[in-house]
């Protein structure tokens, strides 16, 4: 999943965790968040020979709303760019996975179930898996491409 500009609301670390998937037991990055907001959305799945695409139109703000959003992260990329609101210069590029999680997260954060405000440009996170919340893609568009 990639977008212009990712908004994570009400974001709590969960730490590392294993899930199982498809293709085996995989450690992951926990997080549960309130809601999510991602401007030009991409997302790419790879299902058989094919690469399924799903895309909002282009400008649009796509939304994860509702109970119980908890996302299942392989990595996190994008440039730190506001946190709790407060707009910050973007000169911080986050790339967090399980084996590169910074100890403040972890040790600190991830300890004290903070419910974080994060913004981050140009991000793009592989998810192993998620579950809650209900997805709004303004303008969407599906379409496949080979492997």
């Amino acid at each position: 999943m990639k977008g212009s500009r990712l908004e994570l609301h009400d974001l709590v670390f969960g730490g590392v965790v294993t899930v199982d998937t498809a293709a085996g037991p995989k450690r992951v990055l926990k997080f549960s968040a309130g809601s999510v907001t991602i401007r030009d959305l991409k997302m790419a799945v790879p299902v058989g020979p094919q690469i399924q695409h799903i895309d909002g139109a282009p400008g649009s703000t796509s939304t994860l709303r509702g109970d119980g959003i908890t996302m299942y992260v392989e990595s996190l990329t994008g440039t730190l760019s506001g946190v709790e609101g407060v707009p910050i210069p973007p000169v911080l590029r986050l790339h967090l996975t399980p084996d590169t999680i910074p100890e403040w997260l972890y040790d600190t954060v991830g300890k004290l179930d903070l419910k974080l405000q994060l913004g981050l440009d140009d991000a793009d996170i592989d998810q192993a898996g998620q579950t809650g919340g209900k997805l709004a893609i303004p303008g969407i568009h599906g379409y496949g491409t080979p492997r």
